[in-house]
């Protein structure tokens, strides 16, 4: 025993806190949790909790305690259950059951949460009924309100106008009932709830009645503006809830309902709907009354419409308004002035001329959709296609889409006048007429345009240019002309002028391009090239405008290459082209710099530097000759690389470099010498590199440096040495990149952090553990204490926050102490319980539950030495309670008082009450068949009793709790969710249990099956036709086979024997569906009659066989002789009557054709088969015409041929 320590005793509860949990035994799996009330004291001895198979059989149900409502249900099989509160009646609770598909690892009982129940309250119903009605109302919605917390909840009556709530708490409520077309006598009820369910009294919520709803439309649209009465039934006793108020006085036509109407309303303007409100059961009639718009006659159908109202609201079939007139304007612009004298059509038909105000008027007009088109001299207008209404008896402006615009081209040859509209993507062209004047003429929108003519590609090779380029127009309201374009052709010449010490290539091979140039300086037309004589050249024939002069930049620098001008005179001179150098070219991979400098040539320029960037680089030098090439830079190149570049050379120089420099570097807290292992991934070699000291500072660490050319790809692995200093990271991966680059990842060393520690007293072979708290990914650094209670770690970083922990079992740690780098320890009580059977052996499996103060919970199963410690325990009282399926305790439960420090030792005796049964599932081929459900039933005589098991991963099942005297059928479950098993073999055996465990109860488990097997013989009565069918298999429903294939005939066609052609199809699912087999042939059917069979089947069997048999039938002379060949042999006839007698025919084929249809028709008759069915052809003469006309046109060219 411990000394007293004051200390200890106010630690000791915190230490509680941090004290582990590992158990000595195993945890049970099961589902446990608590029944709860918040509000109000619950009597939880009165409540159970059961557990349920999928099919709803009960497995095992336990109370709760009726101290704090705790419940505890061991699980032995994996599988799905469903764990359900069992309260008295009246009570409610949620969940009511929780769904648990145990597997032992992921679900909410293996995990160990607590699946709790809530208790919620009592219950109210009622029922809400329609007057004048025995039945209730059902879809009524139903709102439960409290009187002091606003809205509980809502639902709807069902079928007998039946509705209820649950769960309710003691109190006063209010009950309110609503729907969107009925009304209600009173529309709530106040109720009082104390304890168990409450009924609504009869009466207490009635239906008043129902809406009756309507709609009025025009041509299929809504349309508002009138008026409806509600007759009512003559004396019968009614209860409307619609205004009575302002009901015109229109006495009643109909001598079966009352003089007066009840209620009045009038049709929505916008959607023509219109509403009777809370109208009671019975029979009435609705009247249209046209009160709006008396100076336009309507017309409405049907008159009246009677209607029966039941026990829901009624919508009446829509009443028609037809019948107005409608007017419309033409105007020259919206908003603008009238078009007078413009012809109005109405789907093609003149129906009305404008006045001076442009108005125009349609009378006796139908309501639908018209097609209005307006003409008017030197105007254009659009087609309006428009939809008159009632709703809108009027019509939209008509306005002027195009003014029309005129202008000429002065040529004698047809050209394109392109129109662009000013800020706007609108354009067109129009083409002028073949004449001296060249004009043209179309319709514009009114605005501002530019106006040009498009020349084509001969045109421009043939110079031709219309001045001026662009004319700007403007159309506001009114016939536009006088727009004209004209030519004019100059001359432009210029010079080319090379250096002094050029030699007489420099103008050799050498032209002038001149390319013309739109209004945005970019080029149209084809390019225009002049030769040089004596570095002078022409252009000829140019037309005005704006143009590009330019000279090649193949071989030669240019102070400027391109010149522009604008020709707007007869001469015009271009600037002198003059040279400026030689162009050399080089194709680099990398940017670097080089040095180049002129070879073999006295007096030559000093060398030069030039920056090359990534890609081709094209300079200028000022001499002719071979330049002598020099590389600076980060970048290593091969001995390949060119040394030199020379003018003559027109090709450029490709530089590659091969390997690029890749900067590491190390950041050190304090300065020494650092040496890294580098390692090459391409053949392992290492090497040990010392990283060079500079005078840089990052974040006050001195930086070091070492410089690696690698080529692209390349791999290096970089690991720094040191015994004193930690590197993060530890390992680093370079990899050469495609160009020079610094290794963002720096290295940083440094200093690192060791620490000694100790237990006191001194505990051996305790866990201490390094954590890091504000470092999650890094794995925690676990050491056990020696003899002497020490441990060590390190070194690590020092920068990082560690935490220390200490534990074992049956021990409790206080924090880590930092001053004296210790852990006090303190030795905890515990409970060893040993439970042995009736014989002593020491019994397993047996589930012991701990309970205790500070909400101390412990549940766990005894191993093979059936002994559990509950270890770690603070000084209480705890209660004790043993579990095992098939199993009695003595005692059952015991409280057990431990003092501090102190081990107690228990023993309980255990009786076995029940047994169980072992077996395997296997397949057809001896491999174990996981996931069975095996189920074992007795008989009447012991009560129906069930129990069940799922087999395992082996195949092996235990099914436990089987009573003794009882005889079980023990079967494998083929049916419900989940079912994987077809049927077994056997389908079941019986045993019989009497005071020991039953083994070797082993079934064979048969898997549904999945597919069928489709075998089809095909039998033709001749080998010869085999090759003539084709067979394919359907599914029923769908258009394309699931399977085709072509018969192939037999080894020997010329054999006597004809046994058959088997035909093999794919396997089919096994899916209940039908499907059906079908043959078809491309035998003629002219020389051959057949029938083609279609066969359908089930697939609900593992095979299916059938055969299909081919006959065909020769066709007799007389078959043979059927309508078409008659028809032939009648065009046969024809043709050539025609081609000799062609006047004489054409008069006597339109005299004699019926008589030729008639006798074709009775041949046809007398000669088809009986068979055969066939519908005469009929002869068309404008084709017999067509066919002599062909004739004829062939004959006249045969005969112009021949002259």
């Amino acid at each position: 025993m411990w000394p007293p320590l004051t200390g200890w005793t106010a630690l000791l509860p915190f230490l509680l806190l941090l004290a582990p949990e590992p158990a000595t035994g195993n945890e049970v799996f099961g589902c446990g949790g608590f029944i709860k009330n918040a509000n109000s004291d619950l009597d939880f001895s009165r409540v159970e909790v059961g557990l349920y198979n999928p099919q709803g059989s009960l497995k095992i149900k336990t109370d709760c305690s009726p101290s704090n409502g705790y419940y505890f249900i061991p699980l032995y099989d994996k599988g799905e259950y469903v764990l359900k509160v069992i309260p008295p009646p009246g009570w409610s609770f949620e969940p009511e059951q929780v769904a648990v598909r145990f597997d032992g690892t992921s679900d909410i009982c293996s995990q160990g949460r607590d699946v709790n129940f809530i208790f919620k309250g009592f219950g109210i119903t009622g029922r809400v009924e329609i007057y004048q009605h025995q039945v209730g109302a059902k879809g009524v919605q139903v709102e439960l309100r409290s009187e002091s917390d606003g809205k509980i909840g809502q639902t709807v009556t069902d079928t007998n106008g039946v509705f209820s709530f649950t769960p309710i708490k003691s109190g006063r409520y209010v009950i309110r009932v609503r729907h969107d077309r009925w009304h209600f006598v009173r529309p709530e009820y106040v109720v009082t709830v104390t304890t168990g369910n409450t009924e609504i009294p009869a009466g207490s919520l009635v239906v008043a009645g129902f809406d009756v709803e309507g709609s009025v439309v025009s041509d299929g649209q809504p349309f508002g503006n009138v008026g409806f009465l509600l007759y009512g039934e003559k004396g019968k006793a009614t209860m409307v809830k619609c205004s009575s108020d302002d009901v015109p006085a229109v006495d009643g036509t109909d001598a079966r309902f009352s003089a007066a109407p009840r209620c009045y309303t009038e049709a929505n303007k916008a959607t023509g709907t219109y509403t009777f409100a809370g109208v009671s059961s019975g029979k009435y009639r609705v009247v249209p009354l046209f009160t709006a718009n008396k100076a336009i006659k309507f017309h409405i159908r049907p008159e009246a419409q009677e209607v029966t109202v039941d026990r829901d609201g009624v919508r009446l079939a829509p009443f028609e308004v037809t019948g107005f007139s409608v007017g419309g304007k033409v105007l020259q612009a919206a908003g603008g002035s009238g078009v007078a004298n413009a012809k109005v059509k109405l789907n093609g038909k003149d129906v009305a001329t404008t006045n001076s105000k442009g108005e125009y008027l349609l009378e006796n007009i139908q309501a639908g959709t018209y097609t209005i088109q307006v003409s008017a001299d030197e105007l254009q207008f659009k087609d309006h296609i428009v939809k008159i209404s009632l709703n809108n008896p009027s019509l939209p402006d008509v306005v002027v889409a195009g003014f029309k615009v005129c202008g000429q081209v002065i040529s004698k040859h047809s050209h394109r006048v392109a129109i662009t509209r000013k800020g706007s993507t609108f354009h067109t062209e129009v083409t002028t007429k073949e004449n001296a004047a060249g004009e043209w003429c179309t319709f514009l929108e009114p605005g501002h345009y530019t106006v040009e003519v498009r020349t084509s590609q001969e045109d421009a090779a043939a110079g031709i240019q219309f001045f001026p380029l662009v004319q700007s127009i403007h159309v506001d309201r009114s016939p536009l002309g006088g727009i004209v374009f004209s030519q004019l052709r100059a001359t432009v010449s210029g010079e080319i002028r090379c250096l002094s010490n050029a030699d007489a290539s420099c103008l050799q091979d050498l032209t002038v391009t001149m390319t013309a140039l739109d209004t945005n300086g970019h080029s149209v037309g084809q390019p225009t090239r002049a030769e040089l004589a004596d570095g002078k050249y022409s252009f000829a024939n140019v037309l005005p405008g704006s143009y590009e002069v330019s000279v090649p930049k193949s071989r030669l620098c240019w102070q400027s290459n391109t010149v522009k001008i604008n020709v707007k005179s007869a001469q015009e001179t271009v600037p002198a082209f003059i040279q400026s150098g030689y162009i050399v070219s080089i194709v680099s991979s990398h940017s670097t710099k080089m040095t180049y400098n002129l070879q073999d040539v006295e007096g030559a320029a000093k060398p030069e530097d030039l920056t090359l960037t990534a890609g081709l680089n094209t300079f200028c030098v000022k001499q002719a000759g071979k330049y002598a090439l020099t590389l600076t830079g980060c970048h290593r190149y091969a001995d390949s690389v060119p040394k030199s570049i020379s003018t003559d050379d027109p090709a450029p120089v490709s530089i590659v470099a091969a390997k690029h420099r890749t900067t590491v570097k190390i950041l050190a807290e304090e300065p020494s010498t650092y040496k890294t292992l580098v390692t090459s991934a391409a053949d392992s070699s290492a090497q040990t590199i010392d990283f060079q000291p500079t005078n840089e500072r990052h974040d006050g660490r001195h930086v070091y440096r070492h410089d690696f050319f690698l080529a692209p790809g390349e791999k290096i692995a970089i690991a720094p040495q040191s015994e004193l200093m930690l590197f993060a990271p530890t390992t680093l991966e370079v990899v050469g990149g495609a160009d020079c680059t610094e290794v963002a990842t720096r290295i940083v060393a440094t200093k690192g952090l060791l620490i000694h520690g100790r237990t006191s007293p001194p505990i051996g072979e305790a866990k201490i553990t390094l954590l890091f708290p504000q470092n999650p990914e890094l794995a925690s650094l676990v050491v056990q204490t020696n003899a002497a209670g020490e441990f060590r770690f390190g070194p690590i970083d020092a920068s990082r926050a560690v935490e220390l922990r200490a534990e074992k079992e049956s021990y409790v740690f206080s924090a880590w102490d930092e001053a004296t780098n210790s852990f006090k320890g303190h030795k905890l009580c515990e409970i060893i319980v040993t439970v042995k059977d009736d014989g002593g052996k020491r019994l397993p499996g047996v589930l012991l539950s701990l309970s205790g103060a500070e909400s101390y919970r412990k549940n766990l199963v005894t191993g093979d030495d059936g002994t559990i410690k509950f270890h770690s325990l603070s000084p209480s009282e705890y209660y004790l309670r043993a579990m095992m399926k098939e199993y009695e305790f003595r005692p059952n439960s015991k409280l057990i008082e431990v003092r501090e420090g102190a081990t107690v030792m228990e023993e309980l005796r255990g009786t076995r009450t029940a047994f169980s049964i072992f077996g395997s599932i296997t397949s057809l081929n001896g491999e174990p068949f996981p996931g069975v459900t095996v189920e074992a039933v007795t008989d009447d005589r012991c009560g129906g009793h069930l129990e069940e098991s799922t087999s395992e991963f082996n195949g092996g099942y235990r099914i436990r709790g089987l009573q003794p005297g009882c005889q079980y059928s023990v079967r494998v479950r083929t049916d419900g969710p989940g079912s994987n098993v077809d049927r077994s073999i056997p389908k079941e055996k019986v045993v019989k249990v009497e005071s020991g465990d039953i083994r070797d109860v082993n079934m064979i488990a048969i898997s549904p099956l999945a597919f069928v097997d489709v075998t089809v013989r095909v039998l033709a009565s001749e080998n010869d036709f085999y090759k003539t069918l084709k067979i394919f298999l359907y599914k029923k429903g769908s258009d394309s086979p699931v399977h085709s294939q072509r018969i192939e005939s037999p080894l020997n066609p010329k054999s006597k024997v004809n046994p058959g052609i088997m035909v093999f199809f794919p396997r089919i699912p096994f899916d209940q569906k039908s499907y059906y087999i079908e043959l078809t042939s491309t035998l003629s059917d002219k020389n051959y009659k057949y029938n083609l069979p279609t066969i359908e089947f089930t697939a609900n069997a593992s095979s299916y066989f059938t055969e299909v048999h081919f006959r065909p039938e020769l066709r007799t002379a007389e078959g043979d002789l059927n309508q078409n060949s008659l028809s032939a042999i009648v065009l046969i006839f024809i043709v050539g009557f025609i081609f000799f007698k062609q006047d004489l025919a054409l008069e006597l084929l339109g005299a004699v054709w019926n008589k030729v249809s008639a006798g074709v028709g009775e041949i046809v008759s007398k000669s088809k088969p009986k068979e055969q069915k066939y519908e005469p052809v009929e002869i068309d003469e404008r084709e017999i015409e067509k066919l002599a006309s062909s004739i004829n046109a062939i004959k006249k060219k045969k005969v112009k041929k021949a002259n």
